[in-house]
């Protein structure tokens, strides 16, 4: 892979609507955002209460995720002071702005002309859409946004087989989404540049800071390049993307606390062997803004940052969170010429590959997003030497410390605070197979081994939980898919909080229990899938409850293995056979795999 630039990226992309005249956005930059800035794109509190009021009767679209961060940096002005949709006809040079979809049968109530409500999840009216028209798209566009017929017009959205419909017009924003955490780490691109003017950050020839993107965390090979940076007199800002992040959502709160825990570690005064190289050049894979040279040292900080507080004067650096969804792939580490990344071009030869393609994207994206919160250029994608997940992943299931030098130790506390090892963590074991292929007596069981060796454990078997969690419900797939899921809903619980959760219905279909396995990975836990692989004949001879000669008789429609399916699971982590196996030898065999894979201890004595 050969190094790379941003070609065509500005601060602002051109108007994607100058050659049909959009309509003025009256009152567009007035408002005050919570740093005492104007967002570019958010009209005055006047014109918001009258767009409010006149969408009673508009159609409204509820976003997903991935839009209301789209939108959230539009109204920021990433992509111009007058925010629109402008489909793929007339998008503009440089990073591509983002196009917004709708299912085609929503699409079939609307039109030309229409204004359209744009709501988060809750309902709120984040801004107006006012269209101008509709394109059909691809069929692997984006999962496309729900939406919600005004009731007042009297058109209901029908079905017409058609699919995805990209709609395009501008866009008027009433407000930025609501983000709970971290209110103080999340500055507008205004916002931000004027905490570098406080902090006399931006003053001087090439004195604007660097931004170093992290979509991940920041481990001791990432420190080590930012100090390289700071070495010279520059200034870093570290800008992690949180698009998308639930503020309820734990791991959220660890990747912000641990990059919070890096800058310390990138604050730490030189060490000696540092301090020989304080007229290094900078970084080798650091790109500049103008001519994508690298800079020699910056000049001395000016003598007004002498009037600034001490803790600003200290710190060279600083984190900031932006709306952006990361990136798995910039979040993993690469060859390292692709981390370089600046306003200023992206070389032809760079979409050679369909994954470099998608790599050069993301990657002229973050820089130009980087300019637009006035910083002098970027860093995209882990430094060389950084470990990847799987790594830090191994030695936190162990309970193994991790090294100075895979991660700074401040960092390292964060991790194994809220990483225990494997043996300490919460954890589902879902018993899935036939009635009467011996799950409950197998779970049953095990549930006795656990407690023999001080585990906290929750039993949650298939006729219990219906005669309590899942009273009312009946037998067809969705009322069985809907009992699996109140159970794996409980069990992830149980996990996240550090118990263990053994589970014994039949779970008949992949897909229900993959998303009780997502459900408790989630929460921080693990999951074991035991599949009792008793077959049907020998589970019908038992028939304790003679379910089997009521399901023969007609008397229970759709019932497991007779008439309706059981879908084998192909990821179970365990197979056991109750009809050429003992009891207590399947129970062993469920044990020993929980031994090994280091979820509970052994025995004493063994």
């Amino acid at each position: 892979m050969s190094a790379t630039s941003d070609t065509a990226v500005g601060s602002s992309a051109p108007d994607p609507h100058a050659t049909a005249g959009p309509p003025d956005i009256p009152g567009a930059g007035e408002q005050r955002g919570a740093n005492g800035v104007c967002p570019l794109a958010v009209v005055a509190a006047d014109r918001a209460r009258e767009l409010r009021a006149a969408s009673v009767a508009w159609p409204s679209v509820v976003l997903d995720t991935r839009q209301l961060t789209d939108l959230e940096l539009m109204l920021l002005g990433a992509f111009g002071p007058a925010p629109s949709y402008p489909g793929r006809a007339r998008q503009p040079a440089g990073p591509p702005v983002p196009s917004l979809t709708v299912p085609g049968e929503t699409a079939a109530a609307l039109g030309p002309g229409m204004d359209v409500a744009l709501r988060d999840r809750e309902g709120v009216m984040i801004a107006a859409l006012h269209l101008l028209g509709l394109e059909p798209t691809a069929d692997d566009s984006p999962t496309p946004a729900t939406a919600i017929p005004a009731e007042a017009s009297g058109t209901p959205a029908t079905a017409t087989g058609a699919g995805p419909v990209r709609l395009v017009g501008t866009v008027e924003g009433l407000e930025l989404p609501s983000h709970p955490d971290y209110p103080r780490l999340r500055l507008t691109p205004e916002g931000l540049r004027a905490e570098f003017a406080a902090r006399g950050w931006a003053t001087g020839a090439g004195a604007a800071p660097w931004a170093v993107w992290a979509d991940g965390l920041l481990y001791t090979a990432d420190v080590g390049r930012i100090r390289a940076l700071t070495r010279q007199g520059k200034h870093c800002v570290i800008l992690a993307p949180v698009g998308g992040a639930d503020p309820a959502d734990a791991a959220h709160h660890l990747r912000v606390r641990c990059l919070l825990a890096a800058l310390d570690a990138i604050d730490a005064p030189p060490r000696p062997a540092e301090a020989t190289l304080a007229h290094e050049p900078v970084a080798s894979d650091a790109v500049s803004r103008d001519d994508g040279r690298t800079h020699p040292a910056s000049p001395p900080e000016p003598a007004h940052t002498a009037a600034l507080a001490p803790e600003s004067r200290r710190h060279r650096s600083m984190l900031v969170l932006v709306p952006v969804v990361p990136s798995e792939r910039l979040a993993a580490p690469r060859e390292p010429a692709m981390s370089a990344t600046a306003p200023g071009g992206l070389a032809d030869e760079a979409a050679s590959e369909p994954a470099l393609d998608e790599i050069a994207e993301l990657t002229a994206l973050r820089a130009h997003l980087a300019e637009v919160y006035g910083c002098a250029g970027s860093l995209t994608g882990p430094a060389i030497g950084a470990p990847g997940a799987d790594d830090l992943t191994t030695l936190l299931d162990a309970g193994v410390p991790l090294p100075a030098e895979l991660t700074p130790p401040a960092v390292a506390a964060e991790l194994t605070r809220a990483v225990p090892p494997r043996r300490q963590r919460g954890l589902t074991i879902l018993f899935t197979g036939l009635s009467g292929s011996g799950k409950s007596t197998l779970a049953g069981l095990l549930v006795c081994r656990l407690l023999e060796r001080g585990r906290r454990v929750t039993l949650l078997d298939g006729d219990i939980v219906r005669t309590h969690l899942s009273q009312g419900l009946g037998f067809s797939r969705a009322d069985r898919d809907t009992n699996v899921r109140r159970i794996g809903f409980v069990a992830a619980e149980v996990a996240g909080a550090g118990g263990i959760a053994v589970c014994a219905p039949i779970a008949p279909y992949a897909d229900v229990r993959a998303q009780v396995r997502a459900m408790t990975t989630a929460r921080g836990g693990g999951f074991v899938l035991v599949y009792v692989s008793t077959p049907l004949e020998v589970c019908e001879a038992r028939d304790r409850k003679g379910l089997y000669a009521k399901a023969r008789a007609g008397v229970i429609p759709a019932f497991t293995g007779v008439s309706d399916p059981y879908e084998e699971p192909a990821d179970a982590d365990v197979v056991v056979d109750t009809a050429g196996l003992p009891t207590e030898q399947a129970v062993d065999r469920v044990l020993a795999h929980l031994v090994e894979a280091g979820w509970v201890e052994g025995a004493r004595g063994q």
